[in-house]
């Protein structure tokens, strides 16, 4: 009889035991959903350690990275601090052309990106860099014909040095600047192996 049809309903025998063992499973299914969902959530919480856990390692590892490098700017002389700077900018795919150490004419170097071209000084401060920092920066650009021109510190600027470099369009790279840099190209530059051309 199995394989023949049923007149009445139009549906196989063969069919019919599937949907009845189907309809088994469900139930036993549904009896026990209790042990499913406690299976689930087990899961769920010996997943979620650790998953932060490595999350909060890749966070201290990053924070000890940035931590490094800003001691490590803190710690050079205004000599390896510009070439520092140098390297990370290279890094980030800038060519760079250093000026002559004497006359440089308040810029350490040129970035260059194909035709566009970036004056920079690069300075060392022992606390905020003030006014004067931005003015020797702003009068590179003409002099070396430069699409922008830009000032960098280890430390921070004062709100007068923000406020000047807005009026004469001076772009001011801080120490939080540089870690983020430093963060993104996930490198220490190394300042020892760039050399002046």
């Amino acid at each position: 009889m199995s394989g023949r049809g049923h007149k009445g309903l139009g549906i196989s025998s063969d069919k019919i035991l599937i949907y009845m063992l189907y309809t088994v499973v469900l139930i036993v299914m549904l009896q026990h959903i209790e042990v499913f969902i406690g299976y689930t959530i087990l899961v769920a919480l010996l997943a979620i350690p650790y998953f932060l856990l490595r999350w909060y390692t890749k966070d201290k590892e990053k924070q000890q990275f940035l931590q490094s490098g800003l001691n490590e700017l803190n710690s050079m002389d205004s000599v390896q601090f510009k070439k520092y700077v140098g390297a990370l900018f290279e890094s980030s795919g800038y060519a760079i052309e250093y000026t002559p150490k004497s006359g440089d004419y308040g810029t350490d170097f040129i970035l260059h990106r194909g035709n566009y071209s970036i004056a920079v000084q690069a300075k060392r401060h022992i606390g905020s860099a003030g006014v004067k920092a931005v003015q020797e920066a702003s009068s590179s650009k003409a002099y070396y014909k430069t699409n922008e021109v830009w000032a960098v510190t280890n430390h921070t600027f004062t709100k007068n040095a923000y406020h000047c470099a807005e009026k004469l369009n001076v772009k001011l790279i801080d120490c939080n600047d540089l870690i983020r840099m430093l963060s993104e190209n996930n490198v220490m530059a190394k300042p020892q192996e760039t050399r002046p051309t």
